[in-house]
């Protein structure tokens, strides 16, 4: 069972639509977009890539990096095979453009070594538009699908509401109010996570260390 198929029958028993009588799995899917995109603006994964440098160029397209969000921290020199330059060499830099990085150094850039280039990425979820891993801890996955259970009620209670009688409309009103509860406490439990990152960031024990980023 794939993470996907794991959280959607977490987020069927919050609906109590075990049977997919109220919502479809597209619909499902659809409301996990919407919550893992917030997520991911909220709690975002972490990544870390190299790019090699161009002798005198300053300018570096970050075009090859997938999911990049944010650029947090670069350093240079950098060489994964020498342990000078294997060691934090953090530099000023600038972002041109959303996708162009400009290294604010002194000296011209060498192409014997690289840029190492610290990012926030979107969260992914193996499964769904063909993500491959899943990039959530498990109390991103529970704030996940709280999320995404309220996205949905919301969503059918509009549906509802279109539909329905004046009496039939306080059930579809009462579902809206469950689904803004359930966004609601989503939003607070990502933004308490994303709060404990920066915190743990802040407290400079090696926030760039293995266990925090993955990639190169």
């Amino acid at each position: 069972m794939t993470d996907l198929e794991t959280l959607r029958d977490r987020i069927e028993d919050q609906l109590k639509d075990s049977g997919n009588a109220d919502w479809a799995t597209g619909e499902l899917d659809n409301a996990l977009r919407i919550a893992l995109a917030e997520l991911s603006t909220l709690s975002p994964s972490r990544g870390v890539a190299t790019i090699d440098a161009v002798a005198s160029q300053f300018e570096y397209s970050l075009a090859g990096i997938t999911g990049l969000q944010s650029v947090v921290e670069v350093w240079y020199p950098y060489l994964a095979t020498d342990e000078s330059y294997k060691k934090p060499h953090p530099v000023k830099w600038r972002m041109l453009t959303d996708g162009t990085l400009y290294l604010d150094v002194d000296e011209d850039p060498e192409a014997a070594y690289k840029l190492r280039v610290f990012y926030d990425k979107v969260q992914t979820l193996a499964g769904l538009d063909a993500a491959a891993a899943t990039t959530l801890n498990e109390a991103e996955k529970a704030a996940l699908v709280l999320g995404a259970a309220g996205y949905a009620a919301t969503a059918r209670a509009v549906y509802i509401t279109d539909r329905v009688s004046v009496g039939g409309s306080q059930a579809a009103e009462r579902l809206a109010d469950w689904g803004r509860r359930m966004v609601g406490a989503f939003q607070q439990r990502a933004y308490a996570l994303g709060q404990r990152d920066a915190m743990d960031e802040d407290s400079r024990i090696g926030w760039w260390s293995a266990d925090k980023w993955d990639g190169e």
